[in-house]
């Protein structure tokens, strides 16, 4: 069963370069040669099918288009022209502030809200006990909601919305303002909800983790158009790639400016570099797609050892490395760093390390030489698979990388021979002991 069908969406907005633009079109508005306006498309031709009991990610840099659909789905905006199909009582968490009249108590917000869903005043009376309970801000439920923090705001409209019992609940980043436990509380009921397959879910975040922690399909939306649609983790790796290549893109200049030699290998080229020495050609090519950044150093291989072996099969309790190598291109005369993340195939980090973080940097680097890294853990994974994304960058805190690849090593954990089962991500040991007096 289809819960949102949009179909051929437009939403757009004149543009006026001053004041009195708008003026003289508004006077002249039937002369077509009278126009001072440009036309901006926040959404551009969009249609999308969200079924029931999907949890759904809505990915995108600022200004995709993102707050737009959502506003539209929920009926706060009227679109240009294109339709949109809800079957179903739709419950929204969008900016802070939203279907909440700031001079009313928190009381007689909650009725307004269920009146605004449709919900009598008796019906609403039954809920306010499990909605004042899931909040649990106390007596600041009788105080007027203009005087709340934004913690405890976020609270009570997450409850209202949680607690009316819709069939289709949107979150556009409204968790992000509360405390860490109400965050974990709203989302082991997401996590009920997606387990139910009843309930159907909009999560807008730009936490990466939150999309790959409970969403079931991503969509990325780049200038008001779908640019992919489907599994989580491709969608998410598709985002990650683009915010690196922007952050790129924004400090090409000034890094071509202080490029030691007119010769020097172009950074826009990275692909195409002239790789030497220890280069595993398989791993070049299997990474490509999954590459991001200056070009200025490029890993040229990456595996995980075991035994000082390299393998794609690892055991509970192995001893694993993980080698990567790294060719610079340019120098780098700054002191760089080097990190790793695991995440299993659902795209869940799991762990990682910079070496920023055990307080340790690289040293500067000049062109031409070569960087051999090796990071060791104990495995302690569950079975299953599971990737590793890898991170060189020339400053710790500075977001700009030299090279980012999002896949450079994919391995099994195998299953434990003596366990039939292993509960979580991780299978730690413990030790157990009890008493009976």
């Amino acid at each position: 069963m289809i819960s949102i069908q949009i179909k051929e969406l437009y939403k757009t907005y004149k543009l006026y370069g001053k004041a009195t633009d708008r003026l003289k079109e508004s006077l002249f508005l039937f002369k077509n040669n009278n126009i001072h306006h440009k036309e901006f498309f926040a959404l551009d031709n969009l249609s999308l099918e969200i079924e029931k009991g999907e949890t759904i990610g809505i990915l995108g840099r600022n200004g995709s288009g993102k707050s737009t659909l959502l506003k539209i789905i929920t009926g706060v905006l009227t679109p240009t022209r294109g339709d949109v199909t809800v079957n179903g009582r739709i419950s929204a968490l969008l900016e802070l502030g939203a279907g909440f009249n700031m001079e009313y108590t928190g009381i007689e917000n909650i009725y307004l809200n269920g009146t605004v869903l449709g919900i009598s005043k008796e019906e609403m009376k039954k809920k306010i006990p499990e909605i004042l309970e899931f909040a649990d801000i106390g007596d600041f439920v009788y105080q007027p909601v203009k005087t709340y923090s934004s913690g405890m705001f976020a609270r009570l409209a997450f409850s209202v919305a949680i607690n009316v019992d819709p069939d289709i609940l949107i979150i556009d980043e409204m968790l992000s303002v509360g405390d860490a436990y109400f965050t974990a509380k709203c989302m082991e009921k997401i996590r009920e909800w997606v387990h139910s397959k009843e309930k159907t879910v909009i999560f807008v975040s730009h936490s990466l983790e939150s999309i790959r922690s409970f969403c079931t399909k991503a969509v990325l939306l780049d200038k008001g158009k779908i640019i992919k649609i489907g599994e989580v983790r491709e969608v998410t790796e598709t985002y990650e790639r683009m915010v690196n290549q922007d952050i790129v893109n924004a400090k090409m200049k000034s890094i071509s400016e202080h490029l030691e030699t007119k010769d020097e290998i172009s950074v826009k080229n990275s692909n195409s570099m002239e790789i030497k020495l220890t280069e595993d050609p398989e791993f070049t090519e299997r990474v490509k797609s999954f590459r991001s950044g200056t070009g200025e150093a490029l890993f040229i291989r990456a595996e995980v050892l075991v035994n000082h072996m390299p393998t794609n099969s690892i055991r509970f309790g192995d001893k694993v490395t993980l080698r990567v190598v790294a060719q610079y291109n340019v120098t780098i005369e700054t002191e760089g760093t080097i990190g790793y993340m695991l995440r299993n195939q659902f795209g869940q980090d799991i762990f990682g390390m910079n070496i920023y973080n055990l307080s340790k940097l690289l040293p500067p680097i000049n062109r031409g030489e070569i960087l051999e890294a090796e990071f060791s853990f104990t495995n302690i994974l569950s079975p299953g698979s599971y990737s590793i994304s890898l991170g060189l960058k020339p400053k710790p805190i500075d977001p700009l990388y030299l090279d980012s690849v999002h896949v450079a090593v994919v391995f099994e954990v195998l299953p434990l021979e003596d366990k039939n089962y292993v509960p979580g991500l991780v299978y730690v040991p413990n030790e157990f002991s009890f008493l009976i007096k």
